[in-house]
């Protein structure tokens, strides 16, 4: 099983996913865990990160389809629909459950924009993640999560919700649904795009 936080930055996957992986027992990957050997090894905005991304991610992905069938993972991302290399960066998490052949869960973590621009402030995102609150509001302004049209998808607000709680809200998502799951298949790639709280439509 691969349960798959998306939300936008800020909202809290990292912390609410280390929390959900201690829960389910599973491997969390973090989506910075890929994404920071190639900002460390080429450069932030080199013209060699992305290329570099793709050879790290295809790797780890490669490892992650081998593990045993029973291993569970929890992935994080923030994907929207416009960007091409997001709508990309889906399919392969969409093709890594397909290849494993278990249920792919996406979870899609929600907060009202004021709560995320105070959030990416916090100083432990400094020279690490977005932490300018200007630009996630342009980031939002532009773009839209995405949003599989699968049965199995949560969508939850944390604006108000603790990590913790959270994650606990997951693990009741997972345990309901448990018995009717079934194999990861293309239907996962039907995606819809959902306004951000807070924003005007």
């Amino acid at each position: 099983m691969i349960v798959h936080l998306n939300g936008w930055p800020g909202v809290g996957k990292r912390t609410i996913g280390e929390l959900l992986a201690s829960l389910l027992g599973a491997t969390f990957i973090h989506n910075h865990m890929l994404h920071d050997v190639a900002i460390v090894c080429a450069g932030l905005r080199a013209p060699e990160r992305w290329p570099l991304y793709e050879i790290v991610r295809a790797a780890a992905y490669d490892g992650l389809a081998k593990r045993p069938f029973n291993d569970v993972f929890v992935m994080t991302n923030a994907l929207c629909v416009v960007a091409a290399r997001e709508v990309q960066a889906w399919e392969h998490v969409v093709e890594l459950a397909m290849r494993r052949n278990v249920p792919l869960i996406p979870v899609v973590l929600h907060a009202d924009i004021d709560e995320l621009c105070r959030r990416v402030q916090h100083a432990g995102r400094a020279g690490r993640k977005l932490s300018d609150p200007g630009a996630l509001r342009a980031m939002i302004a532009r773009d839209n999560l995405q949003h599989p049209q699968v049965p199995e998808t949560l969508m939850l607000d944390v604006t108000s919700a603790s990590a913790e709680q959270a994650a606990a809200a997951i693990v009741d998502h997972v345990q309901i649904i448990r018995e009717n799951l079934v194999a990861a298949t293309t239907r996962h790639l039907q995606v819809e795009s959902r306004l951000a709280a807070g924003r005007p439509s």
